[in-house]
């Protein structure tokens, strides 16, 4: 008889997974310490959206899920730079039209919950908050929100999937040799919105993720199905811009028309919502081991939170639970070396995706304005048009493809010797500008030096 799974967290991660394990032949029951929220959004919900790509798809698509995922959300194939000047600029994110979709995280909550409460084997708990885990024993203790109850549950596995801050990973944290590290970033983020315009369509374009990079902060738009956007203003919690030092509304509007003047007029209530939101901080957190006794494991934020700036966090955890039950059926679902397989393989991922995650909001806040940077990019589109069974850019490796994030930062690595070496060349400006760089692409894509830094590069999918 296989095992009972209890799995604490009802969210992304905990809704997928639980799938996962139902279409496995498992029984699963779900601990979410919230409420329900299959029919009802509570004011205190994040809402900020998510992006999912390729990577997250591909997960879904094995329990059955990313076409209804799909049509909840907008696809976006590129960004929209806004300047201070008042012109834009477009980027594609790549050569053939590829999509991330913008999906508010609320909503894919909803749905997930409600695909996951309509699979049999799978029981959904609401209320119940986890207030201790005996891990020899894979018993768990709740109190409910709502009666106050105690409760206890003996699971065969227990799995945490009740993200950045996990009560679970806070009971196994106290074990011996346990690593644990967070890491805030000196910057956080206020949640705000802009309506459909006053004829109901779109007040920006749709199919596209808008940023407005301003150095130390930056304005970021996601489109909704609704014709609204949700909007993220991104600021250092110190400083001569920053959460301490806009406080009034008029610091909001002064702000606004000198950093985000196309902005202004889309946001009818911009002061309201800065002056009423609160910022939310970002952390990143790395944790080892994430599995204790073959009993316990950690799965999505609770194992590896990350930055928002690369949108892989619902997508790198929907790949958690994906890896995890490939890793069950080649060991013949014997739980001990599947945990093991699986920690494995997705431990140096994680820390992968931490690091890019990292590094690309940096991108997004200082870089993408940048002409330099702009030109790189369109250097890199080039040379995979040329190339494409041989090059792809780091965003698209990590966005469009199910290749580990390891290799996708380790493939980077090599390509960028190749990519500096032509935007280094003393006629490469000259050549641009002229559109006769296909010459100097071809004789680095087929140097000795290039075949032997990128001999070991493989750009295919999993």
């Amino acid at each position: 008889m296989k095992e009972e799974i209890a799995i604490v967290g009802g969210g992304l991660v905990g809704s997928i997974l639980s799938m996962y394990l139902a279409k496995a032949g498992y029984k699963v029951v779900v601990f979410e310490r919230g409420p329900d929220r299959r029919e009802t959004q509570m004011a205190s919900d994040r809402s900020i959206n998510l992006t999912i790509c390729d990577r997250g798809f591909h997960s879904l698509e094995r329990i059955g899920v990313d076409e209804i995922v799909r049509a909840c959300g907008v696809p976006a194939p590129g960004r929209v730079i806004h300047n201070v000047d008042g012109t834009v600029s477009y980027q594609p994110y790549g050569n053939n039209q590829e999509a991330i979709y913008s999906i508010s995280r609320n909503e894919l909550n909803r749905i997930l919950l409600r695909c996951a409460g309509d699979r049999e084997n799978i029981d959904l708990r609401f209320h119940e908050e986890c207030i201790g885990l005996d891990v020899a024993s894979s018993v768990l203790r709740f109190k409910n929100r709502q009666s106050g109850q105690e409760s206890t549950y003996p699971a065969g596995i227990v799995f945490g999937a009740d993200g950045a801050y996990s009560a679970v990973r806070s009971f196994v944290q106290r074990r011996p040799r346990f690593d644990y590290s967070q890491v805030y970033s000196t910057q956080a983020y206020k949640e705000m919105s802009m309506p459909p315009a006053a004829n109901g369509d779109w007040p920006l374009q749709p199919n596209a993720l808008h940023i407005w990079p301003r150095g130390q902060h930056m304005l970021i738009a996601f489109a909704n199905t609704g014709h609204s956007f949700t909007v993220a203003l991104h600021m250092p919690y110190e400083g001569k811009i920053s959460f301490a030092s806009v406080r009034s509304g008029e610091d909001v509007t002064q702000l606004f028309r000198d950093s985000f003047p196309d902005a202004i007029g889309l946001m009818p209530k911009l002061v309201e919502e800065y002056l009423g939101h609160p910022h939310n901080s970002m952390v990143t957190i790395r944790c080892n081991p994430w599995v204790f006794e073959d009993k316990v494991a950690l799965i999505g934020d609770a194992a590896h939170a990350i930055y928002p700036s690369y949108g892989q966090g619902a997508n790198a955890g929907s790949e958690d639970c994906r890896v995890l039950l490939e890793s069950l059926e080649r060991h013949g679902h014997h739980w001990g070396r599947a945990l093991a397989e699986y920690q494995a393989l997705r431990k140096p991922n994680a820390d992968a995706i931490a690091d890019l995650s990292d590094r690309h909001f940096v991108e997004l806040r200082d870089l993408v304005g940048d002409r330099r940077f702009q030109l790189r990019k369109e250097v890199e589109r080039r040379i995979n048009k040329l190339y494409p069974e041989r090059f792809r850019d780091l965003y698209s490796m990590v966005t469009f493809t199910t290749m580990p994030y390891v290799d996708a930062l380790e493939t980077d690595r090599q390509q960028s010797v190749v990519v500096d070496g032509i935007l280094a060349a003393d006629d490469f400006e000259r050549r641009w500008r002229c559109g006769d760089i296909d010459g100097m692409i071809h004789d680095a894509m087929t140097s000795d030096s290039r075949e032997s830094a990128m001999e070991s590069v493989v750009v295919e999918n999993l």
